[in-house]
């Protein structure tokens, strides 16, 4: 079974690509495939604009992906009763996922949740990507997960 935590802007492909959808569903309902995600990505798609795109893709997501806490904790980002409280080693983990930027905490609390969880990361940022994989985090692009289920995204 492939698992893997989704990043918020992961989704959006599988929304716009012909049966990217239908083929997760299939692949998670079949046991092939487990979809996670954080309080930090449903924060980050609720703050959409577009209520339309905004109800369908927090929609997409929860009917994909099984809510988890996120890996670590952090002041004004994290959600009491959603959220992990770690160690000095994760607090190390995440100033290097942040890249010395505190507006990247969001991105940090997702990568963190997949070393946690031990499975890959969906994301389709390229800083995110580099830093989690230099912390020894699987990453994946949302076009290469939708490519191990046979599905081609546009």
């Amino acid at each position: 079974m492939r698992r893997v935590v989704f990043d918020s802007n992961a989704i959006d492909q599988i929304a716009e690509s012909v049966g990217a959808f239908e083929a997760r569903k299939t692949a998670v309902t079949a046991g092939d495939l487990e979809v996670l995600y954080t309080h930090v990505t449903m924060d980050e798609l609720t703050a959409i604009p577009n209520q339309e795109r905004r109800s369908w893709l927090v929609l997409l997501m929860a009917d994909l992906g099984r809510l988890v806490p996120t890996g670590s904790a952090a002041v004004d980002f994290s959600r009491v009763n959603f959220c992990r409280v770690g160690s000095d080693a994760d607090e190390d983990l995440m100033d290097a996922l942040r890249s010395g930027n505190i507006k990247h905490t969001r991105d940090a609390l997702i990568a963190s949740t997949a070393r946690y969880e031990k499975c890959a990361l969906v994301t389709n940022e390229r800083r995110l990507t580099g830093r989690s994989r230099e912390w020894g985090i699987d990453v994946l692009s949302t076009r290469a997960l939708l490519a191990e289920f046979g599905v081609t995204s546009s």
